[in-house]
This record gives structure tokens, C-alpha cells and sequence, in this order.
């Protein structure tokens, strides 16, 4: 049976709870995989410096890939996966077209290459991304809602190209990894690891991508997955 290397798992809805925090049981499993060798790499929509911190903070692989594969690194050593300006170009756009239909995140203003927004009053976020593919799509620009964010970024930055990124900054294959996921952003990240897991809260798609799927949701479900990969052997 492979020994898997890495473990690269997205934050907002894999590892936290329904209200977004990050439960005490996470962290102890989080000591334990660092414990035992494992590189866990957080993956996440959120802005570099966010998830900068966070890393920080936990004990986890002190490398991170941020704003859904457009930023990967650590510190001031990072790479743009996007283009400089994208994110200004991004921004202008929804200005000038999508007025009424987007409304910016607070984020936006420590974002590099991939915008997050949200649905204006009295769209749902499926009809705000309908409306905004329509606009941006045709100028080489991707828009997904995470489900907890609308994302625009240049086409080709995603989940996956970042953990490529990261496991060649790590001296890894990706498919010395396994992913861990719950929403349709994270599939790409599914694709490019070794093993694919979505936790129970994910949607049908990604579920039908994964190699493993937990009953539960959430960080009961990062949780289950993990106890699912120890006795298998995996790591």
C-alpha cells in the first residue's frame, strides 16, 4: 500500500464547522499528522495573507496555496500562478459590467489574482455567476461561487495547478498526495493528487470525483477521512 506524503486540504467547509471556526479535535489531528511526518498544506479561496496567518498559527507545513491556486508559497517567497494585474483588471471590469450583479468582498483589496465577490441584494449566487460568466468569460476569465464566494481569476489558475506548485516546492510528486475537499473549487485539486477525498457536505460532482467519501460533513467529515486513511494505510 502507498505511504502518501502530503495532505493538502481546503479550510472553509473541510476543516472548519458550520459556523467557520476551526474545532480543538482539528488541531490535535493536525499535531498528530506533523507528528508523523506528514506535509499538510492548506488550500484555500482565501487571500495570501489570510491564509499566511493561519498557517502560521497551526501545525501545519509552513507553505500555503491561496486565492484557489493563484498565490503559492510562504512569506515574501511566493509565486503568481495569475498574471500581475489581473486582480485590478478583474476589479475594473466588474465595475464598468457587472454593476448591480457584484458586490466586492473586503478581501479584495489584499488579493493578487483572484477576486471574491458576492451576489448583489436580490440575485442568487447562481444567477450572479451566470450573469458575470456571460461578461467575463469571453476576456479569458473564469468565475466559480465556492459556496462561500463568487471567484473570478484568469483561466488556468486552480486548485490544481497549485498543488502542483506546491509539491514541486516541496520536492514531491503530486501524486505523493491526497486532497481533501468540499466544494466544486476543489476539484481540480482532487484531480491533480494521488488520492481524491470530498467530505460528506460536498456537492454530487465532486463526490462522484473522489476516491473516498466520508458520511459526515464539515471537520467531522476531515475527520472521519482521516481515521478512513490511517487504517488503510495510506498514511
Amino acid at each position: 500500500m502507498s505511504v502518501f506524503r502530503c495532505l493538502a486540504v481546503d479550510v472553509d467547509g473541510t476543516l472548519t464547522d458550520e459556523r467557520g471556526l476551526i474545532r480543538h479535535e482539528v488541531v490535535e489531528a493536525l499535531e498528530r499528522l506533523a507528528e508523523r511526518g506528514v506535509h499538510v498544506v492548506l488550500v484555500s479561496g482565501n487571500a495570501y495573507p489570510l491564509l499566511h496567518a493561519l498557517a502560521y498559527y497551526l501545525p501545519v507545513t509552513k507553505l500555503v496555496v491561496a486565492e484557489n491556486g493563484g498565490v503559492v508559497g510562504y512569506r515574501s517567497r511566493y509565486r503568481l500562478l495569475g498574471s500581475e494585474g489581473d486582480g485590478e483588471e478583474i476589479r475594473r471590469l466588474v465595475r464598468e459590467e457587472l454593476a448591480g450583479v457584484l458586490v466586492e468582498s473586503w478581501q479584495n483589496r489584499f488579493r493578487l489574482v483572484d477576486m471574491a465577490f458576492h451576489p448583489a441584494e436580490g440575485l442568487s449566487p447562481e444567477e450572479a455567476v451566470e450573469r458575470a460568466r456571460r461578461a467575463l468569460e469571453p476576456r479569458g476569465f473564469e468565475v466559480q461561487y465556492s459556496g462561500w464566494a463568487i471567484h473570478v481569476h484568469r483561466r488556468g489558475v486552480d486548485k490544481g495547478a497549485g498543488l502542483v506548485e506546491a509539491c514541486k516546492m516541496l520536492g514531491l510528486d503530486p501524486r505523493q498526495a491526497i486532497a481533501v475537499g468540499d466544494s466544486e473549487v476543489d476539484r481540480p485539486m482532487l484531480e491533480a493528487a494521488g488520492l481524491a477525498v470530498a467530505v460528506g457536505n460536498a456537492p454530487r460532482e465532486l463526490r462522484e470525483a473522489a476516491d473516498i467519501v466520508t458520511r459526515e460533513g464539515y471537520y467531522r467529515g476531515f475527520l472521519e477521512a482521516l481515521q478512513l486513511l490511517e487504517e488503510g494505510g495510506y498514511i
